[in-house]
């Protein structure tokens, strides 16, 4: 019988196919490959007989999702087939730019010109073992190998439903996945199904430079953005002890959250990655002698149990702290001089918005936040327009820091020592010793930020409330579909094929494990547990 992607060839062929369709986010590629992802399923016959199973799921511009079900003859059980296919920007590539969609032209000019390469991606390049190229790791051989399986299943007719899921925008805010699991809800309810597993084939991520292990994931590292504003008073640079710099302020509270261990969490002998900030500036546009007044900051918190109620009050306490840190120093500077120190307060975004509604009318402020989210194209940018805003149309207040949330925010997801998964990761490594002489070792969350944040709650409760709340633009330009993940929730689990370098020029794929090792893998865990 006449198959498309059963065989290590055909496999490496799909794959080179996927990432020759440029798609970076927020490119013109990215728009069209879901109808390559369409066409490709279609050619099986099974979706020609059922094209109501492929259903190319739109977000809110212009991008689209596809979703792809196979329905089982009997069986109701449902495991979800996850994977992104957007990719990050080749600029880094700088004069290779050309080749870096083209695999097989990428790896032969690094095999004649090495100075893009370190010493472990030469060793790797010479091996023969590997293939270069932008989405060649992260992640199109997830996508690949999940079409892979759906075939599979259709050949050999599983009594089991697998949806295939595959999204734009998981490199950005993860509007892509929103939208699919939406719509997955919907699936789930129409032709009731019951969702048992979701898997992810995310690529392994390295935990050391030379690592050549196989790992597998039961959970997902969560990632969000608590920021801050920081409204001081202006003045003339020449009286600096009329004014209040909000750039001094602003320097205290970062001491008390950048690097700081009160944000780190450990599950066993994994720990999250300590606090930086992604953006920290004042919002002066043009050079002049006033001294900065308004200051914003941005900073990257992951998580592993803890939800966005939790890290709001935690951030909270310690912008408190810098705060007062920040003007016991500046009230005993300024009491050298003839000025007369100024206070400030402290307050939540929920809070500035009831204040502005009370004393502004709810018309007043709607408008306002409308054309401040005209102003930006990006949701942590129209965050920060509308907090800026709302502030100084509050100038009443005086002196204020606000703190806020700004998208995106995935939620921590981790399904370790669920009966499921703890069977599957036996299942993984019995395989891997026994096909591939090596095991496959289980890393508690995937650190790389994923999708599956998408696909069960956090593990410590759901605690949306405050990201709800305190997130400027949510439910008008970013939302997360909170309710469908409480209804398609299941166990989770990432398997996925050796890359290496990630978001990097010597971004890789093992090609036996993409093409020979990770098939077996994935077929032996859903042919054990679910057939």
């Amino acid at each position: 019988m006449h198959t498309l992607w059963q065989t290590p060839e055909s496999r490496a062929a799909l794959l080179k196919q996927l990432v020759a369709h440029d798609s970076v986010t927020h490119s013109q590629g990215e728009q069209t490959f879901p109808t390559m992802i369409r066409d490709l399923l279609m050619q099986l016959p099974y979706f020609q007989q059922h094209p109501e199973y492929i259903t190319l799921t739109p977000t809110d511009d212009a991008r689209h999702a596809v979703v792809a079900l196979y329905k089982a003859p009997k069986a109701t059980q449902t495991i979800t087939l996850i994977s992104h296919f957007d990719t990050v920007g080749i600029e880094d590539y700088g004069a290779l730019q050309s080749q870096a969609f083209d695999m097989d032209k990428l790896t032969a000019t690094f095999q004649e010109d090495m100075r893009y390469l370190d010493d472990m991606s030469k060793a790797d390049l010479r091996s023969g073992d590997y293939l270069f190229g932008r989405g060649a790791m992260d992640m199109k051989p997830g996508l690949m190998l999940h079409m892979s399986l759906i075939e599979k299943a259709i050949l050999e007719q599983w009594d089991v439903n697998l949806v295939l899921m595959t999204v734009p925008d998981e490199e950005v805010t993860s509007k892509g996945m929103h939208a699919a699991v939406a719509h997955v809800a919907q699936l789930c309810q129409q032709h009731d199904l019951s969702i048992a597993l979701h898997l992810n084939s995310e690529p392994t991520f390295q935990q050391a430079h030379y690592d050549t292990n196989h790992y597998h994931y039961t959970g997902s590292i969560g990632k969000i953005m608590p920021s801050v504003l920081v409204y001081g008073r202006e003045t003339h640079v020449g009286t600096p002890a009329n004014g209040l710099s909000s750039n001094f302020i602003l320097s205290y509270i970062q001491q008390e959250i950048e690097y700081h261990t009160r944000f780190q969490e450990c599950f066993e002998t994994e720990e999250t990655p300590l606090p930086v900030s992604l953006r920290v500036a004042d919002m002066k546009q043009h050079y002049d002698v006033q001294t900065p007044f308004r200051s914003v900051a941005l900073f990257n918190m992951f998580l592993f149990k803890r939800n966005a109620n939790e890290i709001f009050e935690n951030f909270n306490e310690a912008v408190a702290q810098g705060l007062e840190k920040g003007l016991a120093q500046y009230r005993q500077r300024i009491a050298n001089t003839d000025g007369t120190a100024l206070n400030m307060q402290l307050m939540t975004y929920d809070a500035l918005l009831k204040y502005a509604i009370e004393h502004y009318g709810q018309a007043t402020v709607d408008k306002l936040i409308a054309e401040n989210i005209a102003t930006e194209t990006e949701p942590h940018l129209q965050s920060i327009a509308i907090v800026d805003a709302l502030t100084q149309q509050c100038r009443g207040l005086g002196p204020t820091v606000v703190t806020f949330f700004a998208p995106p925010y995935y939620p921590a997801t981790n399904a370790s020592y669920h009966p499921l998964t703890e069977a599957l990761s036996a299942t993984i490594n019995e395989t891997s010793q026994k096909h591939f002489g090596r095991t496959s070792k289980r890393i508690h969350y995937f650190n790389g930020i994923s999708d599956l944040s998408y696909v069960a709650l956090s593990p410590n409760g759901s605690g949306f409330e405050a990201y709800e709340q305190q997130t400027p633009v949510f439910n008008q330009t970013y939302t997360i579909p909170f309710e469908a993940i409480e209804k398609i929730q299941a166990p989770m689990l990432n398997c996925g094929p050796i890359g290496k370098d990630a978001h990097k020029v010597t971004e890789r794929i093992h090609t036996k494990s993409a093409f020979e090792e990770l098939p077996i893998l994935l077929t032996t865990i859903i042919k054990k547990h679910f057939l």
